[in-house]
């Protein structure tokens, strides 16, 4: 395969316009592992153009690389791939969107190392940024996603999410739905938010609720965290929840009932993402800690004034998460004989 030939297709990539037996002839050229050297050159270009003057060295580059490259098989088939051996025999790698940029944006003082929004879905260290493009906008598998108005969906395996960004955020925020998303809306009461699936909508001014609605199940249920939803039909309205309340709808019959439920329990496949989403390194901090079940310290207290925004969604190691945070906002860890993990590094000011 010529190099250009390879450039062009890892550009359409970028740009979220390969069809799928073009993203599959890609993943077919990575698995060559001859085209690593232009990779890492794209990671940088792209941390470039994004106010940054600071390009990463190259052990960061070749860290970020390994990153993508290095994880456990997936299932979805475009990237059922495994990760690159040392002994460098012939296996296969995971492209994860041939670099994704390991989708993650760190506010470093003011320097702001952010990922460009055409990176293509890669169910994995996701996070797209929804910007206008074209005039459908279209996101599959699970990925955190912002969107024009400010709010954010989390996006569940097998699942899909479109809108059409011409008019969205208009007089509505309309988006259409197939599987699994949490929505965290952002308010605003001139601007309903409205998530079609199938017959059925849900209306929000501004809330955060869940709505389970794939197409191999014959029910939508639509369960609320926060706010107040109203869910209806274009006949009807069914009712308007509130959190810890769901309405299960029959996609069929149209038939629906309404029941109090924990929506913890109902978001328990969310609660396995980590998402750090453009917060301090202390929040941050604290989240890892609780999802791991391990304390970390930090040698100098800058550190918690580090801002970063990264999505982990394919049930990371510690370590391997640890190691991407650390190579990015310059810092070091090690663990003590008691296991406690201890950050160190100059920090931010």
């Amino acid at each position: 395969m010529h190099q250009d030939v390879f450039e062009k297709l890892f550009e359409n990539y970028l740009n979220n316009s390969l069809s799928e037996k073009e993203q599959l002839q890609l993943m077919e050229i990575i698995q060559e592992g001859t085209h690593d050297d232009f990779i890492k050159e794209k990671i940088n270009m792209i941390l470039k153009e994004k106010e940054s003057t600071v390009l990463l060295d190259k052990d960061k580059s070749d860290n970020i690389l390994e990153y993508i490259l290095s994880k456990s098989p997936a299932e979805e088939k475009v990237i059922a791939i495994s990760g690159r051996k040392k002994s460098y025999q012939k296996t296969t790698r995971i492209l994860f969107a041939a670099a994704a940029v390991i989708m993650v944006l760190f506010a470093v003082r003011s320097l702001f190392f952010y990922n460009s929004t055409k990176i293509n879905t890669v169910p994995t260290l996701t996070e797209v940024p929804a910007e206008k493009a074209s005039t459908l906008l279209s996101y599959n598998g699970k990925q955190l996603i912002h969107l024009p108005d400010g709010s954010t969906i989390v996006l569940n395996e097998n699942s899909s999410i479109e809108y059409d960004q011409s008019t969205f955020d208009t007089k509505t925020r309309e988006v259409t739905l197939s599987g699994e998303a949490y929505f965290d809306i952002k308010h605003n009461d001139k601007k309903p938010f409205i998530v079609h699936t199938g017959k059925v909508s849900t209306k929000v001014l501004g809330t955060a609720f869940n709505i389970n609605a794939f197409k191999s199940s014959d029910h939508i249920e639509v369960t609320v965290q926060r706010g107040r939803v109203q869910v209806g039909d274009d006949k009807r309205i069914y009712g308007v929840i509130t959190p810890n309340q769901q309405i299960k709808v029959n996609t069929e019959t149209l038939s629906y009932e309404q029941n109090n439920v924990k929506a913890e329990e109902v978001l328990v496949w969310k609660s396995k993402y980590l998402i750090l989403d453009n917060i301090s390194m202390e929040e941050a901090i604290a989240l890892i800690s609780q999802k791991y079940n391990v304390p970390i310290k930090l040698a100098n207290e800058n550190i918690k004034k580090c801002q970063i925004t990264a999505s982990f969604l394919n049930d990371e190691d510690l370590d391997h998460i640890m190691k991407v945070i650390c190579s990015v906002i310059e810092t070091e860890y090690h663990y003590t004989d008691k296991g406690t993990i201890i950050l160190e590094g100059k920090g931010c000011e």
